[in-house]
Order: C-alpha cells, then structure tokens, then sequence
C-alpha cells in the first residue's frame, strides 16, 4: 500500500470575469476530457478547498498568513516515466490553446511531487532515505 507514485499537485483560482459555472462547464466538458486522453495519466483527484487550517495539531499556527484556492488537483502517474511519457504525448497531441487553462485558470502552485500513502498497517518509509532492516524477532 506504501509502494511510490508521482503526482503533479496544482492549486488555483479562477481568473476575474470567469464565472464558476462557466469554469466548471469546461472542466467537466473539455479539459478534464482532453487531460484524461492521455494514457500515461491515471486519474485526476479533485479537491475543493474548504477553508485555510490555521493551526497545527499541536496548536501552533500553521503559517503567518493564511492561505487559500479555489482547488487543489491532484494528477497521479505510476511512476516517473509514465509522467515523462505524458509530456511527450502532450508533445505530439498538444491542446489547443482555446481548450486550454489560459485565461480561465490563475495557478498558484504547480509541482510534482513522489508519494506514498501511509496508514496504521503501513508506516512511513522516506523514499530518500533506505528502508530500516526487516526487525527480526528472537
């Protein structure tokens, strides 16, 4: 269940004078669509913000300023060159610039990330540092 993926995590807003049904209608009719044409993308997670955490939960502040966007997406790939095998496809299957985020989408962050899912049955393992060995029971 820990086993490494790659996700490009983006969030945004909506640029002035784009109205959220208008935005919403072309996500569900036409980028979501041109994004998911891509074979090497495996899914899209969508996350809606609901509202800035201005504390940890220890209870110190998060941050001096809190922060918000409208979304925050996720794009999951297998792997390091599924995400290189869609830019290439991109390459040579680009989206029109009128079918694109331009002009509708402001981002505020854009990155990619490795990842892993950590749960009680599956602990933490950096994947910058090796795993500990196995602990042997006597």
């Amino acid at each position: 269940m820990n086993s490494p993926g790659v996700k490009a995590l983006l969030g945004y807003d909506i640029v002035d004078g784009v109205s959220i049904d208008e935005y919403e209608a072309w996500l569900t009719d036409v980028h979501f669509p041109d994004l998911l044409a891509n074979p090497h993308l495996d899914r899209l997670v969508v996350d809606d913000v609901v509202r800035p955490i201005t504390a940890t939960s220890a209870g110190t502040p998060s941050m001096e300023e809190p922060t918000t966007f409208y979304r925050i997406v996720e794009l999951h790939f297998a792997d390091q060159g599924a995400y290189d095998r869609y830019l290439d496809w991109f390459v040579t299957n680009p989206i029109p610039v009128d079918r694109s985020p331009a002009g509708r989408t402001h981002f505020r962050f854009y990155v990619l990330t490795h990842s892993s899912v950590t749960d009680r049955q599956h602990p933490y393992r950096s994947q910058t540092r090796p795993a500990p060995p196995p602990h042997s029971e006597d």
